[in-house]
């Protein structure tokens, strides 16, 4: 690589020229600003020599539009990766609201682990949230690491997505009370979704042609009203047919040749539609209203575990991919702790007739 510094006096100010593979670049700008003194031409001209030694050079970083820019790099990436629709609208979210404010038009390769630090005491999200945002950024430097764009990611600060909160779920009575309140029509895609505690999103996607004489098939999924030909975790699921699934499908209509459960205007039920039926009903059943995905998927997670069910066929039913997932339905709060132990059936045997041994 050959280079130097230049004093172009119609501009009245220095630039850098660099030879590099064959071809000749003009850097003008260090840091985004003009290069109005020769020592911090000198300098910028050390930096890139330092960076050929290391072979990190690449020269369409120090341009302005430069697609290493954080900015303009994040919103190529976004568009590039192929993840589920839910996944993007939440990488988007991170990268408007937060990543593109902070780091803005920076090179990333100059992103050290100090910036990161400071990146995250920034984040005014709950632990949670905060979590999502750096490993957002995290997934994009290793991503342009793969793509040879940067050199290194740099090591990440601990991330931790803080206490799981307490899961919040309902009894079989408690679900039944509800379901009691819905109307008729629409009451099958609650019972079913709470027979297997599918997700919503895999409940509202269930076809016909998933459906034999002796199972149903959860292959399929919507994300962000966006139907996928894969569930969450890419994974099949099957489940035999129980006695009270076959009574569900044998009374239901057939209103679409597509999807199984379908509003009155045939078409599939959305989030909005399930939430507004399952907030109503809980309010005329007295029932604290609790998510859907709650009172559907983790409600017989948490029924079965009451009911002494092993945690391995807990996890087998719902679909986790890692056990850890399952483990959360074990957790209780003092206060669930409590009406477990006030539920119990034993009987208090009581201590009269019975004299005190320093009495005798």
């Amino acid at each position: 690589m050959k280079g130097s510094y230049h004093f172009n006096a119609q501009a009245r100010r220095y630039y850098v020229q660099v030879y590099w593979q064959g071809k000749r670049y003009q850097i003008w700008r260090y840091n985004g600003d003009p290069i109005w003194h020769p020592k911090t031409a000198i300098k910028l001209l050390n930096k890139i020599r330092s960076e050929v030694d290391d072979k990190t050079f690449t020269p369409k970083a120090y341009f302005p539009e430069s697609p290493l820019s954080t900015a303009l790099y994040a919103r190529r990436w976004v568009q590039l990766i192929d993840v589920k629709p839910n996944t993007k609208k939440d990488y988007l979210y991170s990268i408007r609201r937060f990543i593109i404010p902070f780091f803005g038009e920076r090179d990333i390769r100059t992103i050290r682990y100090s910036d990161l630090v400071e990146f995250d005491k920034s984040i005014q999200r709950c632990q949670k949230g905060k979590y999502n945002v750096m490993a957002c950024l995290r997934t994009m430097l290793r991503w342009a690491y793969r793509n040879e764009d940067i050199a290194k990611v740099p090591p990440f600060p601990v991330l931790s997505q803080g206490e799981p909160p307490e899961i919040k779920y309902l009894t079989v009575e408690q679900q039944e009370r509800v379901i009691e309140k819905i109307p008729a029509a629409d009451r099958a895609i609650f019972q079913f979704g709470m027979e297997y505690g599918l997700r919503i999103g895999e409940l509202r996607a269930v076809q016909w042609d998933c459906i034999t004489d002796e199972e149903v098939i959860i292959r399929r999924a919507f994300a962000e009203n966006e139907l996928m030909e894969s569930t969450k975790t890419s994974k099949e699921r099957r489940y035999g047919l129980t006695a009270k699934a076959r009574q569900l499908l044998k009374a239901l209509p057939v209103t679409s040749p597509t999807f199984v459960f379908v509003r009155a205007d045939g078409k599939p039920y959305t989030d909005k539609n399930l939430n507004a039926l399952w907030t109503k009903a809980c309010a005329e059943a007295d029932v604290e209203k609790i998510k859907l995905y709650n009172a559907v998927r983790h409600s017989l997670g948490c029924q079965l575990l009451d009911q002494d069910v092993p945690m391995d066929a807990v996890q087998k039913i719902l679909g986790h991919a890692r056990p850890e997932m399952t483990k959360r339905y074990a957790m209780r709060t003092s206060d669930a702790i409590t009406k477990i132990l006030d539920n119990r059936t034993a009987k208090i045997i009581p201590m009269t007739g019975k004299q005190r041994v320093d009495e005798k």
